[in-house]
């Protein structure tokens, strides 16, 4: 059955679509991880259990309809199909209409309602009620034990996560379920069993998943501190950048030297070659006792001074070399701020190829779901005597919990009755006079050698059993394809961006910074000119990073597959590392040069070859000033992301701070169980905003220097803005001259 759809089983139409949440009858279950999910049985919900649909431990026994989830009924435990009036096939909440069922036909009645009595309390008196007078609300009994049926209590707090209900476990649980099963149960309460249990519950998965649903609580945070406060705290750092980008350039270098020399002294310190002047001995006094450098280190901590003194040394000494490319560096910034600020709308450039990314990734899931359903429905068995130690379920602590053999309990699944009672008449092509014949050693072969319906549904209520849908080699190689064309068309997305941010950054270079000579709508016709003119280009470079992380992937993927073999052979191991390092080389190079022949063949038109030559070419011909720009504008970027990011978590968690996020009492609606969670999203929204802000500047910054290392390749810079001219103490030559020049 899938879940928000109309579903097809022996030609019984089953309508879910009002039901798209998937609900876990034993919640238990999923406490074993991959293992319990593929294993647990499910029922399509129209909601998930919370508030009054829940029925908690220490509750039982329940009496609210809302309170039980149930097998669909089309297929009921206890061959009740039929026996109830007016139910639809596929409903799942038919507790209270069991009291309706008049002709109770069960061999085990008297050993589950002596069982029940045992319980005393409410228990006994409802029991000492049927034994007078026997009636549908024994099978309503029946259901208050968990892990019996015909259906199921819903025993914890749900929250909806992608359209599934998973529980909200309560720290108590393991007191509850003790004493809900009274003295039965009480000589667990030592049980080591009980005691991992107990631990399960306070698991950092466990904590995880109470984390994950404040997230719905939480919305206006992450859209209020993250979303908005990405957009407005970039833009800010944007106009920092355009007015002071050369004062934030010089106190990050001069910051970074600092921090170097703090990290030498310190060092020396801890070596213990500083320590006799007044000013070591108050460090080593500050410094907490598990730091501070005992005789033993000493010798270490020397050598870690001396690497820390080159670096350091280093630093200053590349700084004090490289003033004049600072100045560059810092001028390039301050134009790049001026270009951004000549055509401010191209800082929402970068959510055009947005929206071609999401869907592109909608497109790829769409296409890859129905690959997927595409395969053979194919069930998976484990050996019964397997499901107590990888599941983790009632049985294994209340004995209660077993007091009916049906077809839950393992041992004495029979799966011809199981057929018989599930299906009875609706599959007479299936269960005909050679029927059982042909069922039995069915679970031998797990299911192989039935029909596909009859494969679901017996799969289905095996509990030792899951159903997937398996490939054959024609949907690989399908797949494979579409993996690839994945990889390609992002990588199409990402070039066609840079092409156009640098066509558009180069008008405002080639015009001398000067608006009134740029195109009017200088993003338009830059974006004309990449679609008309350079799609080829872009495509042929997005193929060759195509074709590499391709064979990163295979790579990764041949790395899983030969763990063992590696485990056996270091050389293997190594060979695997050493080729998937270089790969990963490989692709950073490539991702480089690509990014450099983007922005050539948006200044010059070329094609992508002769561009990449002449991006290589420029390159490593003013190594020195490129290097010296890109660490500056990288130190730039970063700190502005990291800023934009800590300040939207500032204002996320004031805002978690306020009463209508903290008080259980007045606002239980939005109280949230740790804002950890919601924090970390609004800045993780922050920081992907920043990213496409600042992706704009540093595109716009890259094509400034290139343009303007090409324009002194050509008798120096002649077209470049004043900033530019001014830091190399050249003079611009006539416009009438410059325009003679450039045509």
């Amino acid at each position: 059955m899938t879940c928000g759809t109309k579903n097809t089983l022996f030609n019984l139409t089953f309508d879910l679509t009002n039901a798209r949440n998937l609900y876990y009858f034993d919640p238990m279950q999923l406490l074993s991880g991959v293992t319990g999910l593929l294993y647990a049985k499910t029922v399509c919900a129209n909601s998930c259990p919370t508030g009054p649909s829940v029925c908690s431990a220490t509750q039982l026994p329940c009496s609210s309809g809302s309170q039980f989830t149930c097998p669909y009924y089309r297929y009921a435990e206890d061959s009740l199909y039929g026996r109830i009036p007016g139910v639809d096939i596929a409903d799942t909440t038919y507790w209270a209409e069991l009291a309706y069922v008049t002709n109770v036909s069960d061999p085990s009645i008297a050993s589950v309602l002596s069982k029940l009595k045992s319980l005393g309390s409410v228990f006994a008196e409802q029991v000492t009620k049927l034994e007078a007078n026997m009636s549908g609300a024994y099978y309503q009994l029946q259901s208050q034990i968990p892990g019996n049926g015909p259906c199921y209590p819903n025993l914890f707090e749900t929250v909806e996560f992608f359209n599934r209900c998973f529980p909200k476990f309560p720290g108590n649980l393991t007191s509850a379920l003790v004493s809900t099963a009274a003295d039965a149960a009480k000589q667990l309460a030592n049980n080591s069993l009980v005691q991992d249990f107990a631990n399960n519950w306070d698991s950092s998965s466990q904590k995880w998943g109470r984390y994950v649903g404040d997230i719905s609580k939480g919305i206006l945070v992450i859209v209020v501190g993250g979303l908005l406060g990405g957009l407005v705290l970039s833009l800010i750092w944007l106009l920092i950048l355009r007015y002071l980008g050369g004062f934030m350039v010089w106190i990050a270098i001069i910051f970074v030297n600092l921090c170097a020399i703090a990290a030498c002294l310190f060092t020396w310190v801890k070596a213990g070659y500083i320590g006799d002047q007044q000013v070591a001995k108050t460090i080593l006094d500050a410094l907490p006792v598990e730091i501070n450098p005992a005789q033993s280190e000493e010798k270490t901590w020397f050598w870690i001074a001396i690497g820390t003194s080159i670096f350091a040394g280093v630093t200053l000494l590349v700084t004090l070399l490289c003033i004049s490319r600072i100045k560059i560096a810092v001028a390039c910034v301050k134009v790049a701020s001026q270009a951004v600020g000549s055509m401010p709308t191209i800082i929402f450039f970068p959510l055009l190829p947005f929206v071609f990314e999401v869907g592109l990734v909608i497109y790829w899931v769409a296409v890859t779901a129905l690959l997927y359903s595409a395969g053979d429905l194919t069930a998976h068995c484990r050996a019964p005597d397997s499901s107590a130690s990888v599941s983790v379920n009632f049985k294994q602590y209340a004995n209660v919990s077993n007091i009916k053999s049906t077809y839950n309990t393992v041992t004495n699944f029979d799966l011809n009755t199981a057929v018989a009672s599930a299906v009875n008449n609706s599959i007479n092509g299936f269960l005909n006079g050679t029927a059982s014949a042909a069922l039995n050693g069915t679970r031998d072969v797990c299911y192989a050698n039935v029909s596909t319906d009859a494969r679901a549904l017996l799969c289905g209520r095996d509990p030792d059993c899951y159903l997937s849908y398996d490939w054959n080699n024609n949907l690989k190689y399908a797949f494979i394809y579409h993996f690839f064309g994945l990889l390609w068309t992002n990588q199409v997305i990402i070039g066609f961006t840079y092409v156009t941010i640098a066509g558009a950054i180069a008008h405002f270079y080639w015009s001398r910074g000067d608006s009134a000579n740029m195109p009017t709508f200088p993003i338009l016709t830059a974006l004309k000119n990449t679609v008309v003119y350079h799609m080829g280009s872009i495509c042929f470079g997005a193929l060759i990073i195509a074709i590499i992380q391709f064979i990163r992937a295979v790579l990764e993927y041949l790395d899983r597959k030969t763990k063992e073999l590696q485990a056996q052979n270091k050389f293997a191991q190594w060979a695997m590392c050493i080729v998937k390092c270089c790969m990963k080389c490989l692709e950073w190079i490539v991702k480089f040069i690509n990014r450099n022949a983007y922005i050539m063949i948006a200044i010059k038109g070329k094609g992508y070859c002769c561009a990449a030559m002449d991006a290589i070419a420029l390159i490593i011909s003013n190594i020195g000033r490129i290097a010296v720009v890109n660490m500056v504008a990288s130190v730039l970027i970063f700190l502005g992301k990291v800023s934009v990011a800590s300040c939207a978590g500032v204002i996320a968690y004031a805002m978690t701070e306020a009463k209508y996020y903290n008080s259980a009492e007045e606002y239980p609606e939005t109280y949230l169980y740790s804002p950890v969670l919601v924090i970390a999203i609004s800045v993780i929204a922050a920081f992907a905003i920043a990213e496409i802000f600042f992706a704009v500047y540093e595109m716009a910054i890259d094509t400034i220097i290139l343009a303007f290392c090409d324009d002194c390749n050509h008798g120096g810079p002649k077209f470049a803005p004043p900033l530019l001219m001014e830091v190399m103490g050249k003079t611009a030559i006539p416009e009438s001259a410059a325009k003679a020049e450039k045509a």
